[in-house]
């Protein structure tokens, strides 16, 4: 008999699907449907690179927030571009984030390259990257020693056995169906339990968090869920930091019964990707709206119909009533773009658009009417 098997019994790699409550496998269904629509939605290469920009800084700051990293989601786009120099204060929290930024792309062009080891070595490389230039009392990578094992941990001699023993788990039968619509939900199970298998063993002196939310963030890639999606993980865990580490320890009881902390991370994984689909419904509806616009305002696509259809935009965009002499400071580029020519070129512009049905004048009031991106919204008349 091995110690852990005497010092955390818990340790038994194991899950019972049939023990998932219906209403755990309706948010894993629902997670999974979301992924599928998400990895299927149609929008423009800008909007497209622009959410999964904003998912990776979301969910890098969200994973370093869970260990006390206080620097913002902007903070770490200026790091990205150069444009920000910390204070000596900071300059460890600003390289913990671009470690994240590093150790995240490296595991979705092993994603990428169809490469799946879930071996001790690919975890050691993920530590590597996270504590990379960081002051540690510990070699990167290495696992810990009996020196460095903090009360409660699993015995340092274990660690090899267990990370080979999880991969073996993670990579085996536990985790397959015969059943195609059951293979995500599968998944996202698999990777909820690989994260909290890795902070149960703690392989490392330092940086298991970071590295487990890496392995978490790993096997939904592979799995197919969208980069932009998989991010969502981190973003549910740091957001609900206390209660994730009550179900942890909740989880480590005697028996093992890990279904509650798979409730709680389908639940709020769910709720996650739920807020990612309306930005993107959003930024769909934008596009839509604009591509519209131009078809609508400048069919012949000519200097009047390209300024009206920016007129139209900036109205659009700002949403509310707003006064005629006020509408040009709703866009700089609008301003000097009229600013060449006579005041009642606007009162022209404002009339054509009226007769698209894209404003309505009421004295001296302009109120944008909404472009019709979402048809079957209820209530609403074509």
């Amino acid at each position: 008999m091995r110690s852990y098997e005497l010092s955390h019994p818990w340790l038994a790699f194991r899950w019972e699907p049939k023990q998932l409550p219906r209403a755990v496998w309706l948010l894993l269904g629902e997670a999974a449907t979301r992924c599928h629509c998400l990895g299927q939605a149609a929008l423009s290469a800008k909007e497209a690179e622009l959410i999964s920009y904003i998912s990776l800084l979301q969910g890098v700051v969200a994973s370093a927030s869970m260990e006390g990293n206080t620097l913002s989601e902007d903070q770490l786009d200026r790091l990205l571009e150069g444009s920000l120099l910390l204070p000596p204060s900071q300059e460890a929290m600003g390289q913990e984030l671009l470690n994240l930024v590093k150790a995240v792309r490296w595991t979705e062009a092993r994603a990428q390259a169809q490469d799946r080891d879930l071996g001790a070595w690919s975890l050691q490389v993920m530590n590597a990257h996270v504590l990379h230039g960081l002051p540690t009392n510990s070699a990167a990578g290495a696992y810990r020693n009996v020196r460095q094992s903090p009360a409660g941990a699993v015995p340092a001699e274990d660690i090899p056995f267990l990370l080979d023993h999880a991969a073996t788990w993670l990579s085996g039968p536990a985790f397959d169906t015969e059943h195609e619509e059951e293979r995500l939900p599968f998944a996202l199970v698999r990777a909820f339990l690989a994260q909290l298998y890795l902070l149960w063993i703690s392989p490392f002196a330092e940086g298991n968090g970071r590295t487990a939310r890496l392995l978490g963030h790993q096997l939904l890639v592979h799995a197919g869920v969208p980069h932009a999606a998989a991010h969502r993980l981190a973003m549910h865990t740091a957001a609900t930091r206390s209660e994730h580490e009550r179900q942890r320890v909740h989880a480590a009881r005697p028996g093992g019964d890990n279904t509650p902390y798979i409730a709680y991370m389908a639940r709020g994984f769910a709720e996650q990707l739920r807020s990612l689909w309306e930005e993107l419904q959003q930024a769909q509806a934008t596009d839509l709206e604009y591509s519209g616009l131009a078809r609508l305002v400048d069919p012949d696509r000519t200097e009047a119909g390209r300024r009206q259809q920016l007129l139209a935009k900036a109205l659009l965009a700002h949403g509310k009533s707003v006064r005629t002499a006020q509408v040009l400071r709703l866009d700089p580029e609008l301003a000097l773009l009229y600013a060449r020519l006579s005041p009642k070129t606007l009162q022209r512009d404002l009339e054509r658009l009226g007769q698209l049905r894209l404003v309505q004048r009421r004295g001296r009031d302009v109120q944008p009417l909404p472009y019709p991106a979402r048809p079957f919204m209820p209530g609403l008349r074509l």
